[in-house]
């Protein structure tokens, strides 16, 4: 079985950070294509594909694969958003599926082969997408071997598809704002008579990106188009509409009043920004707008610049008559607002670009920095250590952060690892005594709710126990550390200067509490690891042990058991022939009950002998003709009162005195236990099944009770006492031991009256017909 990548010597870090420095503006299939190749080539997979959740969000589609041939059907293919399917039952778990062997795909999905008319792998693994919670879509590798995935692949899997969610939000949201730049740019292309004033207005800002420079642009645009017009930008600020920018033929009294801001809810202001859409009123009252210095305006239109479906400022062009709007100076204003759109929406874009970008960046930093710190810590169990080892990273990557983290002990915080250097010694030995439980609020809210608790601010008073040592701490997050499902403690970080905490910020510390999750799920299964390691190793010794007093039974059985019931049996006839005239009818009926006893008590301990011997005394398995040794028993078992029929046998890869030993007893039992009146026949055939060649050794017999059938293989079991069938219970215990010993099966299948047909299994054999001849 394969567990280790057979690809090119790179090391998984290498590859991801190759990955890292080729992202750039691709489209999703781009993307896709860049992480497919090294998942491919890292576990030396076959071939691979990519799934993505389309718009409804409720259908996969196929965007890559690699490795399939041209034209050929796969199971991974176009499909609903299915938990019945392996990507749907990923995605709905959020979290990988690894089907390491021939045959596990589809004995959790039966019907998978089905359904899509491909074929599966022999081992294949299942990576969902996922950011935020939300579905992207499912990696997937295709193995032609059975695959072990060991626990640096899985890593390896787990952060490839932690970058590729990522990537493909950033191609997709990139996409989109294309998209919508498109549209709105062919709205604008599409009312060209309205647009002569705004070509030159977009010619003088050229690739501004600076959305109030630009506003000032517009204003003058406006005001140099129309006659008796005032323009400003408002921005929302804590309920009010301020003014940012306005023209320069308003009076100051009113500039004054506009930048002082506009309650939220002034009818027009909030009409405009609660519709998203442009609102042109005609005849304009100041008051009630809450500007009773703009009373000299009789027409006013508020335009409302909409960013990621939200309105973000508000345009507002104003009229000194009092007449209603011309359809011409809606569209100039509509053209003005709308190139002060595209700039918004091209700075916006550029800023979530660069944000993503940070946070891809930093994250490729966290996962690469704690892996390099846990290098050595590949068998490590202790939980603190691996948490000191997270902290450690986090103080490196936030300079001046110090770190500490506490485990509930009773109604007491214990601090049981800290990193960085704490600027107030006696804050450190503060938290060393201890925090009380319900009043340490940043430690309490995070282990609660089991979410980061961030404070840019941080408040002393929560953490009451050492509130006046702790001042020197500006900010402050609390993450929850999880053991499983269940949180095991809290880790803190504090800064000594006043902060403000960045989404980019949020993600570093994310990753690294992730990661730290990862690896303390790894440090428990090495602890249970090593408990079933001893588990096996006393289990082992105890079997060890067992063999041998099997095999000190065998010898006493074959030395010590013989030679008494030798002379029983011996002394009895000796007996019989020379006093055997003088003893009345009973005596001689106990005599030959002592010969008859002695006789079937040598026949219990040789089967016995052979029950054991076929683990004491095996021989290798080599190709075996079937056939042969069917002849051979056959002859050995010859009455002329029965009928043995075969028909061709195969080669086997066996035991050949143990497959002697299991035809003999299936064919004497099938000769033993015959119908009164009924000339008995034995027929023995094969078919190939897969790997194996399954035997049928069918007779004519009474026939066996399906209630049975599990207790005729179990030793010392008899349906029929010695009387009717002479016998020791122990035939079909060796027959069931030979086969196991070979890999196989047995079975039976039997109808009362009819007779019985015993099936096993045996491996073909692995050496080639030349090689068998030799």
């Amino acid at each position: 079985m394969s567990s280790h990548p057979v690809g090119s010597a790179l090391s998984f870090s290498d590859r991801l950070q190759a990955v890292t420095e080729a992202l750039a503006a691709h489209t999703p299939e781009d993307l896709l294509g860049m992480f497919l190749t090294p998942a491919l080539e890292g576990l030396g997979a076959i071939a691979s594909a990519a799934l993505l959740v389309d718009d409804t969000g409720q259908r996969l589609r196929l965007a890559a694969a690699q490795g399939f041939e041209a034209g050929a059907q796969t199971i991974w293919q176009d499909a609903s958003l299915d938990e019945h399917m392996p990507a749907g039952d990923a995605l709905a778990r959020q979290k990988p599926l690894f089907f390491e062997h021939q045959g596990a795909l589809l004995q959790a999905y039966p019907d998978l082969e089905e359904r899509t008319g491909g074929v599966a792998a022999v081992a294949t693994a299942v990576l969902p997408m996922m950011l935020e919670g939300r579905p992207l879509g499912a990696l997937i590798l295709d193995f032609q071997e059975p695959h072990q995935f060991t626990q640096a692949e899985i890593a390896f899997l787990r952060t490839l598809a932690a970058q590729c969610a990522v990537a493909l939000e950033r191609a997709q949201l990139q996409q989109h704002l294309e998209a919508r730049v498109a549209a709105r740019t062919a709205e604008l292309e599409e009312e060209r008579a309205a647009l002569d004033a705004f070509v030159a207005y977009k010619e003088s800002v050229g690739t501004e990106s600076d959305v109030r420079v630009l506003a000032h642009q517009a204003v003058r645009v406006v005001h140099a188009n129309l006659q008796h017009v005032s323009a400003a930008y408002y921005e929302l600020e804590d309920g009010l509409w301020k003014a940012r920018v306005w023209s320069e033929d308003m009076p100051p009294e009113i500039a004054e009043e506009i930048q002082a801001g506009v309650p939220e809810d002034a009818p027009d202001f909030s009409e405009a920004a609660r519709s998203r859409a442009p609102v042109f009123v005609d005849g304009w009252d100041a008051e009630a707008n809450g500007l009773p210095g703009t009373t000299a305006y009789g027409a006013v239109a508020f335009l409302p610049l909409i960013i990621n479906g939200k309105t973000h400022s508000l345009f507002a062009v104003g009229i000194r008559e009092a007449r209603a709007w011309l359809e011409r100076e809606k569209a100039l204003a509509r053209a003005v607002a709308r190139g002060l759109t595209i700039t918004l929406e091209r700075t916006e874009a550029t800023r979530q670009l660069q944000v993503q970008n940070a946070e891809l960046d930093i994250r490729t930093r966290a996962l690469e920095g704690f892996a390099e710190l846990t290098r050595d810590l590949a068998l490590e169990d202790d939980a603190v250590t691996l948490v000191g080892r997270a902290q450690e990273l986090v103080v490196s990557l936030l300079p001046g952060s110090v770190s500490t983290y506490y485990e509930p002990d009773g109604e007491t915080w214990r601090l049981l690892s800290h990193r960085g250097e704490f600027q107030n010694p006696a804050l450190l030995r503060a938290l060393g005594r201890g925090l009380p439980r319900g009043s340490t609020l940043n430690v309490d809210q995070a282990f609660e709710t089991r979410q980061p608790y961030y404070q840019d601010q941080h408040d002393p008073n929560s953490v009451a126990a050492a509130r006046e040592e702790i001042r020197v701490i500006r900010a402050s997050v609390a993450f929850p550390v999880f053991d499983g499902d269940t949180p095991r403690g809290v880790m803190a970080v504090g800064l000594h200067q006043a902060h403000r905490w960045t989404s980019v910020e949020g993600v570093l510390l994310d990753t690294i509490l992730r990661s730290l999750a990862l690896a303390l799920e790894r440090a428990k299964q090495t602890w249970a690891l090593q408990q079933r390691t001893a588990e096996l190793v006393q289990a082992n010794e105890e079997l060890r042990r067992s063999n041998r007093e099997l095999e000190q039974f065998a010898y006493i059985a074959s030395h010590d058991l013989q030679a008494p019931i030798r002379a029983v049996t011996s002394f009895a006839g000796a007996i019989n022939k020379r006093y055997g005239d003088k003893l009345d009818e009973r005596g001689r009926l106990y005599l030959q009950q002592i010969v008859e006893g002695g006789e079937h008590m040598k026949r219990l301990v040789d089967d016995l002998l052979t029950f054991s011997r076929v683990h004491t005394q095996q021989g290798k398995l080599v190709p075996v003709d079937a056939q042969t040794v069917f002849d051979t028993v056959a002859r050995r078992l010859h009455t002329p009162e029965a009928t043995l029929i075969r028909s061709a046998l195969p080669v086997v890869q066996a035991d050949a005195q143990q497959l002697d030993q299991l035809l003999q007893n299936l064919i004497s039992n099938g000769l033993k236990y015959r119908r009164e009146g009924v000339v008995p026949e034995v027929q023995v055939s094969a078919e190939r099944e897969g790997a194996f060649w399954r035997f049928a050794v069918s007779d004519n017999g009474i026939g066996i009770e399906a209630q049975y059938y599990e207790r005729i293989f179990e030793i010392f079991q008899r349906l029929h006492g010695r009387e009717s069938y002479e016998g020791t219970g122990i035939g079909l215990a060796v027959c069931k031991k030979i086969v196991e010993r070979h890999g196989g099966q047995l079975w039976l299948e039997s109808t009362p009256g009819q007779g019985s047909t015993f099936f096993f299994t045996f491996p073909e054999a692995l050496a080639t017909p030349g090689q068998l001849g030799a």
